[in-house]
C-alpha cells in the first residue's frame, strides 16, 4: 500500500488501511515514546494516542514531507505532552536522586546501584543514561534522541523540528557536553570489591 492509498484509506475509514498503519510503524512510534517517557505502558498508551491522531488527522496530510516524518513528529508532540503531564518527571524520581542528592555509595547500601558484586548492570546504566536525558533541555534531549537512537540525519531532524542544521549541530553537541559533565560527576560507577 503506497503513502497516498494508505492516507486516503485512513480518511475513509478503511480497516485494511488502519491494520497497515499499526502493523507499520507501531515499533517505531513505541520505541520512540519509550525514549522520551522511559516507561513502556506509557509508550504503549501514548502510541495509541498517536495512532488515533494519525487517525482522525489524516485529512490534513499534505504530502510536503514523508508520511513517517508526520508520524514521527505526532509521536515526539505526544510523547513530550505526556512527559509535561508529568510534574518533575515522577518516572525517574529514583534516578535523579542518584543524580542529585546521593551519592553512589549511599545508594549501593540502599541495593539501588549496586548488585551484590558492587557491579553496575547494564540494565541499571541504561536506567541512569535515561534519567540524565531526561535531565536535559527539551530541545537538546528532542535532536539528541533523534540523532542517536532513532539515527535520523540531521536533515530529517531539520524537517521535524524546523531548527536549522547548524542549530541541531549545537544542541547536539551540548547535550553531549551535559550528559559527559553528568556522568563525570554523578554517573554509574563500579567498584572492585
Amino acid at each position: 500500500m503506497t503513502e497516498q492509498e494508505l492516507i486516503r484509506g485512513l480518511t475513509s475509514g478503511n480497516r485494511e488501511a488502519v491494520k497497515s498503519l499499526v502493523e507499520t510503524y507501531q515499533k517505531k512510534v513505541i520505541k520512540t515514546a519509550y525514549y522520551y517517557l522511559g516507561d513502556m505502558e506509557e509508550a504503549e498508551d501514548t502510541a495509541q494516542e498517536v495512532f488515533l491522531e494519525i487517525i482522525r488527522s489524516a485529512g490534513k496530510f499534505r504530502g510536503s514531507s514523508a508520511l513517517s516524518t508526520w508520524i514521527y513528529r505526532i509521536t515526539v508532540n505526544r510523547s513530550l505532552n505526556a512527559a509535561k503531564k508529568k510534574k518533575r518527571r515522577q518516572i525517574f524520581v529514583r534516578m535523579e536522586k542518584m543524580l542529585g542528592m546521593a551519592k553512589a555509595t549511599e545508594m549501593a547500601t540502599t541495593g539501588e546501584l549496586l548488585h551484590e558484586n558492587g557491579e553496575v548492570s547494564g540494565e541499571e546504566s541504561f536506567a541512569w543514561l535515561r534519567a540524565a536525558l531526561a535531565g536535559l533541555p527539551e530541545n537538546q534531549r528532542k535532536v539528541f534522541i533523534m540523532s542517536k537512537y532513532d539515527e535520523m540525519s540531521y536533515r530529517e531532524i531539520s524537517e521535524v523540528t524546523g531548527f536549522s542544521i547548524s542549530a541541531i549541530e549545537s544542541l547536539i553537541h551540548r547535550a553531549k557536553m551535559n550528559l559527559l559533565k553528568k556522568f563525570s560527576s554523578h554517573g554509574p560507577t563500579q567498584t572492585n570489591a
